[in-house]
């Protein structure tokens, strides 16, 4: 398994676009249904704070690679806070599902 966040903050007028444009990557990611993935988008109630987190299957591909829509998000991302903002790597070090 693969792990990878993106954490970053707008200003509050751009994080409504953000939001706007994350319903369409997840959207497309619908439509695309790649398998062996999970993508979660989250962000305070109404603030401009966002965390994105892809994981993917050792096996898998990064399906937001090839996304138009991905693409802009990153090209939006990248012009609300200044630069572009790449994913890190991250560890699950524990889980608990019910």
């Amino acid at each position: 398994m693969s792990l990878q966040m993106v954490r970053f903050r707008t200003d509050s007028g751009t994080a409504a676009e953000v939001r706007s444009q994350l319903a369409k990557v997840f959207a497309a990611l619908h439509a695309a249904s790649p398998q062996g993935v999970v993508h979660t988008a989250y962000s305070g109630e109404s603030g401009p704070d966002f965390i994105l987190a892809l994981e993917t299957a050792e096996a898998a591909e990064n399906p937001l690679a090839g996304l138009p829509q991905a693409a802009q998000l990153r090209d939006l991302i990248s012009r609300a806070v200044g630069a572009p903002v790449p994913p890190e790597p991250f560890t699950v070090v524990g889980s608990y599902h019910s």
